[in-house]
């Protein structure tokens, strides 16, 4: 009974590592929209039996990364309008309101966690480090979070988020991006400085709008594609 217990924790602890990779590999786009995922290939990869893929596969299948088809087998899912859509207005709703309330409890100990946030993405920024630069994205956010005594919040916006994280990969356009992220952020940070809680929401809500226009790109195409 023990020796069955402590596989099915093994199983299921190899399972959550390969659904955190494969969730990973396909919001950064190193798994493109709609290529093939193979469950012998993955698992031969990492090195896992096929079981922990399948359950991984399935948990992603539920968070709409990846599409499985009965005796066609699995893809990775498009990058989908109307999901990014609903994703943004949800993050902005609640990234909106937290940020306004961090407004109102930030120390100068916090200020500072979010100035060496910042110095640390110019110098992801100076070296072209897109994945370090997205990873400090989320510190920042997440900061903002803790300070308005919110995390757990943020913990809920994570799956939320995917969908805008892979439209983020897939346009960055360096190093443009880069230098409007960063500016971003000082303009977010002075304002919880200041305190100002309605220019913290005005830079907020004009920071997560950005991902609107390559969405809207994104849009058009599908358009004209349908009509051609």
């Amino acid at each position: 009974m023990a020796q069955a217990a402590l596989t099915l924790m093994k199983t299921r602890s190899t399972a959550q590592s390969v659904y955190e990779l494969l969730r990973g590999e396909i919001v950064m786009n190193l798994l493109r929209p709609e290529e093939t995922i193979r469950e012998s290939a993955i698992a031969e990869r990492l090195g896992v039996s096929r079981t922990p893929v399948r359950e991984a596969l399935l948990r992603l299948a539920d968070l709409g990364l990846v599409d499985i088809f009965p005796q066609s087998g699995t893809r990775v899912a498009p990058i989908r309008i109307g999901k990014v859509r609903a994703a943004q207005l949800i993050r902005e709703a609640v990234e909106v309101e937290v940020v306004s309330r961090a407004a109102g409890f930030a120390t100068t100990a916090d200020i500072a966690s979010l100035d060496l946030i910042i110095d640390d993405q110019i110098r992801a920024s100076e070296r072209g480090d897109m994945r370090r630069l997205f990873e400090l994205d989320e510190d920042f956010h997440r900061a903002i979070f803790a300070i308005a005594g919110c995390l757990g919040a943020a913990d809920e916006l994570d799956d939320v988020k995917l969908h805008l994280d892979r439209l983020r990969y897939l346009s960055v356009d360096w190093p443009r991006s880069a230098s409007h992220i960063i500016a971003d952020h000082r303009m977010i940070r002075d304002a919880i400085a200041a305190p100002d809680a309605g220019a913290a929401a005005a830079a907020m809500r004009t920071h997560l709008r950005a991902i609107l226009v390559p969405l809207d790109m994104m849009s058009r195409r599908a358009e004209a594609a349908v009509a051609g």
